[in-house]
């Protein structure tokens, strides 16, 4: 285990050797968050704690599931052999086609991007029954936005009979005509999924929320991939939605080995339903959770740290720091240098033209 230890620091290799149960690695931008991820899937391999069939790492883009393979792959002798590190999507995808028939859902289903949906829905807009979201002028002018509704509830695990329930017990509540607009958004979610199933296609908030269909309401189903995997780990933990962390949570269990590596002040999916809630909602969850805090930035010099740290402030008090008093401020392994400079411009012409003038480059 010597050589995946090699050129960490102390708090790199303490997230590297965590043995077992819940593990949250707070990795802050440049401290080396995917070297800590990737040895410590090759550390779990290479001293027996797991083998390669039983770990599953989940992160958010190919490329970063691409990366962390091809990093593990060069840290192991012998390579590796079905390690799952995979897209939250691709791995949804791969148990729905392995298991799907169990709650109806055919093997050979499509997956529709969000442009796709929206042709789709085009192509069928005469079985939905609009008028507040109908004007005359552009009949389909809110297609875009109900469609981004429905990937948000959908994220928010809320299908289209909990809608309707939510909606029916807020009824005395709101004036009769708000509750006609939520109805009509209700019911055009109830056809835009029946549509989905009529041309045999899921969009990607629906290979997440039927996984969790399946393994609410097929518990044998669930119980064979707690057995395949006897670890999980979460990459850009910050990100995940509500259905996200529900899935990892239920196949980490019984042994909870499960490692989140995130930072609050990196979330860039916040429109889509992640926030601070899922980081700090695993600590309740997770009592017996061990910390790693990563501080040592190996990408900037400590005077741009130091300029984003003060800026970040701004979003206090919603940030981990003031949630939890842990501290995020890193601190630069480089030597001193990377001086910042505030610079105005009339527009994004004139920013641009001098960019490129020598003198403009020297002084900065």
């Amino acid at each position: 285990m010597a050589e995946l230890l090699e050129n960490l620091n102390d708090a790199q290799k303490e997230a590297v050797i965590h043995e077992k149960g819940p593990l949250m690695i707070v990795a802050g931008a440049g401290t080396g968050k995917t070297t800590v991820i990737t040895r410590r899937i090759a550390r779990l391999i290479q001293d027996g704690l797991a083998k390669p069939t039983e770990i599953l790492a989940l992160t958010f883009t190919e490329k970063a599931a691409g990366e962390m393979e091809e990093r593990v792959d060069q840290m192991l002798p012998m390579g590796y052999l079905d390690l799952s590190i995979q897209t939250f999507h691709a791995f949804c995808e791969r148990v729905l086609r392995e298991h799907g028939m169990e709650i109806g859902i055919s093997r050979d289903f499509g997956i529709v991007t969000e442009l796709d949906a929206w042709l789709l829905v085009r192509k069928h807009f005469d079985k939905f029954d609009l008028k507040y979201y109908r004007p005359l002028g552009n009949p389909m002018r809110y297609l875009k936005g109900i469609l981004q509704h429905f990937s948000s509830a959908k994220d928010a695990q809320v299908t289209p009979e909990s809608y309707k329930a939510f909606i029916k017990s807020k009824e005395k509540e709101f004036p009769k005509e708000e509750i006609d607009r939520l109805h009509e958004l209700a019911d055009a979610f109830a056809t835009y999924e029946s549509v989905l199933h009529a041309e045999n296609v899921l969009d990607f908030g629906g290979l997440i929320q039927y996984t969790l269909k399946l393994i609410e309401e097929r518990p044998g189903i669930l119980k064979k991939l707690q057995d395949r995997y006897k670890f999980v780990l979460v990459d850009e933990f910050q990100d995940t939605n509500a259905a996200q962390y529900e899935l990892v949570k239920a196949i980490a269990l019984p042994e909870n080995n499960i490692t989140v590596v995130g930072d609050d002040d990196q979330s860039i999916y916040k429109f889509r339903g992640a926030s601070l809630a899922n980081i700090l909602k695993f600590d309740s969850d997770y009592p017996d959770t061990k910390h790693v805090v990563l501080t040592q930035n190996y990408r900037s010099h400590q005077e741009i740290l130091d300029a984003s740290h003060k800026l970040i402030q701004y979003n206090n008090p919603n940030r981990l720091e003031i949630q939890t008093g842990l501290s995020k401020k890193l601190v630069a392994h480089r030597e001193e240098g990377g001086k910042v400079h505030h610079l105005h411009f009339e527009s994004l012409e004139a920013e641009a033209k001098a960019y490129f003038e020598p003198s403009f480059r020297r002084g900065i």
